[in-house]
């Protein structure tokens, strides 16, 4: 089945090109009158003109040979009738600036400005001061167009390079999104359904021996399902602002359920974090809290923070069963090393990972105290 070609979406609409035509009624009228033989061949030369120039709207390829024929025949009426008819220079001029070649637009012009030259020689332009000043400025418009078709294109395309940028980076916005709230998701929910988990599971327990406890621990599980559907609402609405001071409390609560001694050490009041930082370094120690209750069956376990001069040190030590280095790190679901790094990266932040098979894990978080590295620095 015949397709029409469709013309590439570049220069100026297509409907100015019939639009233009509309001014070769003043070459029409330049020829009637002219003797037949002058007039008929003039005539069907600008019809044949008229067709190459809509021809050139069409074909990239073939529009550097439609621009030439287009000044050949400008320079045929020129020598055939008289001057005039250099203003049909007009029609091939914006399409120069549409040429995808840098020399074929330098050898349009080179052709156009011969065209002009040959025409102020064949009628002695240069002793005729007024005929002069009436074909520069129009040579000169005729020469600047291509140049304005040229910054036109150039700055759609720099619009359609900014679009595409601006929808790439939506793209990567949204995929960063929905990162995070996967990392919300499993750091936040994934800690209190541990809790819900080991608090159900003691109660199951102490059911028989102990049925008052058990009440306690199924109260405990209704708070803390509460905690959990007002931690979710926060996190859909992005209010869900988590604090060290907060995880080591929510540290607590956990490990003791599961049965973990826990030992605080360090100053909390020993330097003071912007909110970005607190929130990351809770979340992260959330997180470790979390995997010490999971994986580590450790008896006890040791927060330690310090406030040093230009970083922040938070250590999380378990006395556990310990892990084999290279495989927990290259198991990203298993321990979630890869989201706590990513988190720091934020802030500028490292994690290091040490564990030794029966003898525990220490996860260490350091983040760059910003405020004082700029005091220091003064």
């Amino acid at each position: 089945m015949f397709k029409p070609k469709v013309r590439s979406q570049e220069g100026p609409p297509f409907y100015l090109a019939f639009i233009w035509l509309v001014y070769m009624i003043y070459p029409v009228a330049s020829l009637v009158g002219r003797p037949v033989n002058e007039m008929i061949p003039g005539f069907l030369l600008v019809v044949f003109f008229s067709v190459i120039y809509i021809f050139s709207f069409f074909n990239a390829k073939r529009r550097i040979l439609s621009i030439l024929l287009q000044i050949l025949i400008v320079g045929f009426f020129v020598f055939r009738y008289d001057e005039n008819f250099l203003y049909m220079a007009f029609y091939p001029s914006p399409l120069i600036g549409m040429l995808k070649s840098r020399k074929q637009i330098v050898g349009s012009i080179i052709a156009l400005l011969t065209l002009f030259a040959f025409t102020s020689w064949k009628y002695e332009m240069f002793t005729n001061t007024i005929e002069l000043i009436q074909l520069i400025p129009a040579m000169l418009v005729m020469l600047g167009m291509p140049f304005i078709i040229r910054a036109g294109q150039r700055s759609n395309e720099l619009k359609r390079k900014l679009n595409l940028a601006n929808e790439e980076i939506a793209h990567l916005s949204k995929n960063e999104e929905r990162q995070r709230i996967s990392r919300d998701l499993h750091d936040t929910l994934g800690h209190t359904l541990s809790l819900i988990t080991l608090k159900s599971e003691l109660a199951e327990k102490l059911m028989i021996k102990n049925p008052e406890r058990a009440a306690q621990e199924v109260k405990d599980i209704q708070t803390t399902s509460r905690a959990a559907l007002k931690q979710l609402r926060e996190l859909v609405s992005g209010m869900n602002a988590v604090t060290v001071r907060d995880e080591i409390t929510h540290a607590k609560q956990i490990l003791a359920a599961a049965g973990i001694v826990l030992e605080v050490k360090g100053d909390m009041d020993n330097g003071v974090m912007t909110p970005l930082v607190d929130n990351i370094m809770g979340m992260c120690l959330r997180e470790a809290v979390t995997n010490v209750v999971k994986h580590s069956k450790a008896s006890g376990c040791a927060i330690e923070w310090k406030g040093e001069a230009g970083s922040y040190i938070l250590k999380v030590m378990d006395k556990g069963s310990g892990v084999d280095v290279d495989s927990c790190n290259g198991d990203v679901s298993k321990n979630g090393l890869n989201g706590m790094r990513e988190r720091l990266k934020l802030v500028d932040g490292e994690l290091q990972f040490e564990s030794v098979i029966d003898q525990g894990t220490t996860v260490t978080f350091k983040v760059p105290n910003v405020n004082r590295a700029i005091e220091a620095g003064r």
